[in-house]
């Protein structure tokens, strides 16, 4: 079997009254308002058509979705708030 490494960056820009706290396990998440909360987590997107205009969705069928997300042995996720 072998090994996929996906890295992954994301630069947002958020609403100034969004706020990075941690859960009690150490998990950091970000408070969006209206009590809600978000977490970023790779989502495995799908096509059938390999062109530049294609349509991706995370939509595909449930059995083949787990079996990738199965196939996640760790993921390591940081979020940091910088302000300018």
């Amino acid at each position: 079997m072998k090994k996929l490494q996906v890295t992954i960056t994301l630069d947002m820009e958020i609403p100034d009254d969004w706020t990075l706290i941690e859960r009690p396990d150490g998990v950091s998440v970000l408070t969006v308002g209206d009590g809600g909360y978000m977490y970023m987590s790779f989502k495995p997107m799908f096509t059938k058509e390999l062109k530049p205009e294609s349509d991706w969705t995370s939509k595909y069928p449930d059995k083949f979705t787990i079996q990738v997300l199965d196939m996640i042995k760790d993921e390591k996720n940081e979020m940091k708030i910088v302000v300018n």
